[in-house]
């Protein structure tokens, strides 16, 4: 087996070799270099690159962009230097790479089947999303449950579902279920994060204002996008007296696009 890395990069080549089980040396050529992996069933056991070993070799070969490679099977290195699983690895090289499956605030989220997720592969960040997945979820919602920034939470979630760690299941914009917050001082405006704003955006058109229904109410406010709001919406004090209004209350947020009735 061998070619180029035109149409899969050594990440995809050694991913699907190691889940095949296959056993042997990965020999790469690359304008910045050459080296080789072993692999023993679903693990790499020793690489080198240039005078790199062991781990730090390995992340360098993931993250070529260009080369050639073969694939020798039965091949087995002098040496062991290598004991994390390989999902460890690839995990560091998508985030370097910054490679990730788009992923929108509505999105369903859930584990993959056949992931081979352990603690040692994922970050801390990573491994805080985890404890609230305990059932399918929109990752909008699990931004609120971990109070991570969306942008944040859907950069880690792309970079998971890229290795089939997580699924996704694409669902349309929809209504949000929102932290009431306040900050002063603000214009008297509500305030959405941006991504959510930019979603529905891109969804149903142009809007000016949204539909906030509070237990029994509906009110109608103009909307306005904010960084890094997640699950919260924002409005200042005086809006919460206003409108009779509590921080802390979940809301249940839509567009009110024209012509529509609340």
């Amino acid at each position: 087996m061998e070619g180029t890395f035109e149409l899969l990069g050594p990440l995809d080549l050694l991913q699907l070799l190691a889940r095949g089980g296959k056993k042997g040396v990965f020999q790469i050529i690359a304008p910045s270099g050459k080296g080789s992996a072993f692999l023993s069933g679903p693990r790499v056991t020793h690489a080198k690159w240039g005078t790199l070993s062991g781990g730090k070799a390995l992340l360098e070969i993931l993250i070529l962009k260009e080369g050639r490679f073969r694939f020798v099977e039965g091949v087995e290195p002098d040496t062991t230097t290598i004991i994390e699983p390989l999902d460890y690895f690839l995990l560091q090289a998508v985030r370097r790479l910054d490679d990730r499956i788009e992923v929108g605030p509505f999105d369903l989220v859930r584990f993959s089947s056949n992931s081979g997720v352990s603690h040692l592969t994922l970050s801390p960040d990573e491994l805080s999303l985890f404890t609230h997945l305990n059932k399918p979820l929109p990752a909008l919602e699990l931004a609120t449950r971990s109070q991570r920034p969306l942008g944040k939470v859907l950069a880690l979630l792309g970079h998971m579902a890229r290795l089939n760690i997580i699924e996704i299941e694409r669902r349309a914009p929809h209504t949000a279920k929102l932290i009431l917050a306040i900050r002063d001082p603000l214009p008297p405006f509500a305030y959405v994060d941006d991504l959510l704003l930019r979603a529905w955006k891109l969804h149903y058109g142009h809007f000016d204002q949204v539909h906030v229904r509070a237990g029994e109410r509906t009110l109608t406010l103009t909307v306005r996008g904010g960084e890094d709001l997640g699950g919260r919406l924002l409005l200042p004090t005086e809006q919460l007296i206003v409108h009779e209004l509590t921080a802390g209350q979940t809301l249940m947020v839509w567009p009110a696009l024209p012509g529509s009735v609340a």
